[in-house]
């Protein structure tokens, strides 16, 4: 007996590659073997290869068993010791299961997607940022930054990196330079706004350092406390700034002025709420900016905007350029009409 368990100590030790090709060897051993030595219980390697996994697995169907002196003796050695090489193989691979997990939720694993959204910094409105995305675009791929000693946010979608997003190993973790877009949130945890941009501002910067030494051009949204901090970011290239505590109080303003239109606002902002906005190019036929519009109505979207001016009603006759982007509103089921149609 003292012998087994020092069999079982010295499997226990061994690497997971040489615990893998002693099972291996095991399992060739028996189908082999058994093959040969009783081609009339065992008349295919296939049913040999059965009986010796099933024999492995201690699960012993019965279907086949062997009736030889040999072919015992063969059983004899797959229970002495198969059973624990197969045993520690299944050991060492809910050993690597469990390390994966616990290295995903302490986000210290390498994200090797393409094509996905990455947030840095959590907090309420981060959550609120990834339920939108997801409700929106389901099988988006999420990854969030941030030093909390466990992810924050449970999904399948989203993978969460653990570390100080100014730090550049922490940035290409995330596979940064392979992402559509990258948003930063205010540190939620800072008080003085100027502290928070501050932060913000050293994130900005670390990845527009790294994205300039790749020859990468990231698209960048940055989220600010203070509109007057707007400026230190110029020499950063940055996208599109969101103001935190500035479009509350304007929501509130609007809604004390005019009852009624945070509704509007509510539509335009989630998903959930009404028609989605979405970006297209303008077609060859759409020679001005008129003629997008009355095309477009006729097919019961809503011309919201032309790059980045609301008020283009007053420059209707103004000719659209191939370069030029046009924000328009709809529901779900006439863009995906439009688009089957060729019609956007």
């Amino acid at each position: 007996m003292h012998i087994f368990f020092r069999v079982w100590r010295g499997l226990s030790k061994l690497s997971f590659l040489n615990i893998v090709l002693a099972s291996l060897v095991i399992i060739l051993t028996g189908t082999l073997v058994g093959h040969w030595v009783e081609p009339e219980t065992f008349p295919s390697l296939f049913d040999s290869f059965w009986w010796t996994m099933t024999t492995l697995t201690t699960v012993g169907y019965g279907d086949f068993f062997p009736s030889s002196v040999a072919g015992r003796w063969l059983g004899i050695f797959l229970f002495l010791f198969g059973i624990g090489i197969i045993g520690a193989l299944i050991g060492k691979l809910v050993e690597v299961g469990a390390t994966f997990q616990r290295l995903k939720r302490e986000g210290k694993l390498m994200y090797r997607g393409e094509d996905h959204y990455v947030y840095i910094g959590w907090s309420p409105k981060t959550k609120k940022a990834i339920d939108e995305v997801l409700g929106y675009e389901p099988n988006a791929d999420i990854v969030l930054i941030d030093q909390l000693k466990e992810e924050p946010y449970d999904h399948d979608r989203v993978h969460y990196v653990h570390g100080d997003a100014s730090d550049e190993t922490v940035l290409l973790q995330a596979n940064i330079l392979r992402a559509r877009r990258v948003a930063i949130f205010a540190d939620a945890r800072i008080a003085e706004s100027l502290l928070a941009d501050g932060k913000s501002l050293l994130i900005a910067s670390a990845v527009e350092a790294l994205s300039q030494a790749q020859g990468v051009d990231l698209h960048t949204v940055v989220e600010v406390c203070e509109e007057r901090n707007i400026s230190k970011f110029k020499h950063v290239r940055i996208d599109d700034f969101i103001l935190a505590n500035d479009s509350v109080s304007l929501l509130m303003a609007k809604a004390t002025l005019q009852p009624g239109t945070t509704s509007i606002f509510r539509q335009l902002l989630s998903k959930q709420s009404g028609g989605n906005i979405q970006a297209l190019a303008p077609r060859p036929e759409w020679t001005t900016i008129r003629a997008a519009a009355e095309a477009l109505l006729g097919q019961g979207v809503t011309l919201m905007a032309v790059n980045d001016r609301l008020d283009y009603a007053t420059v209707l006759d103004t000719k659209l350029e191939a370069s030029d982007t046009l924000y328009v509103v709809c529901h779900d089921d006439t863009w995906e009409r439009l688009n089957k149609q060729g019609g956007v």
